[in-house]
């Protein structure tokens, strides 16, 4: 039995869509993040970066950083092809967008949504999340061009990283924008989206 430490709207979308995609038990541990809960003791035992998502493995190890639970889940369970094997010649594409993904994505979505985290300057607020905008608009064309399957990211087809990209493009402020400039990130995520799996994580996020 997996446990997932989440918050609505997080990274814990990819980690949850790929518990169902693998068909695995798990059961969920929200993490009220607005109320502080990610920064108590409580939870930094178990996660000391004080960062959501993490996951409680079978093993009642835990580890966090969504990037490294997907890669570690889809390895675990190599069945469903989510994560390339090693010997795959697709394997280090995976991992490079992945990490483009993860680091990348995620600190540029961080200075959008939160650009007080990214300066002391009270006055310099509007002119981080307007960098931020360009920024978001960049990363996502880089995607658009990295993208060699259809509809799916890698031309051998559906992994990890359409989840991983069709949640960064649920945090997008403009989705239709966004999908107007990049066609094939719009396929890409039409096709994640009507995914049983993919649909019932947004069901859960959005109680």
């Amino acid at each position: 039995m997996y446990t997932l430490f989440w918050e609505k709207g997080s990274g814990s979308i990819a980690v949850q869509a790929m518990l169902e995609e693998m068909g695995v038990s798990y059961d969920r541990s929200y993490v009220d993040m607005e109320a502080g809960e990610h920064q108590k003791d409580r939870y930094l035992r178990k996660n000391p970066t004080g960062l959501v998502p993490a996951l409680k493995l079978p093993d009642l190890h835990i580890i966090g950083e969504s990037a490294a639970i997907v890669l570690h889940l889809g390895e675990q369970c190599s069945d469903a092809q989510l994560v390339p094997r090693s010997d795959d010649n697709e394997r280090p594409d995976f991992l490079y967008w992945l990490l483009f993904m993860a680091t990348t994505g995620y600190t540029t979505f961080g200075r959008l949504g939160h650009p007080e985290r990214y300066t002391q300057d009270r006055t310099a607020l509007e002119a981080v999340r307007l960098a931020a905008e360009d920024d978001v608009t960049r990363f996502f064309d880089v995607l658009e061009g990295g993208i060699k399957g259809e509809p799916y990211f890698l031309s051998s087809g559906f992994t990890a990283l359409d989840i991983y990209l069709t949640m960064l493009a649920g945090w997008h402020p403009d989705r239709s924008a966004l999908f107007q400039r990049n066609p094939k990130i719009a396929a890409l995520c039409t096709a994640v989206e009507s995914r049983a799996a993919y649909k019932k994580v947004i069901a859960d996020h959005a109680e």
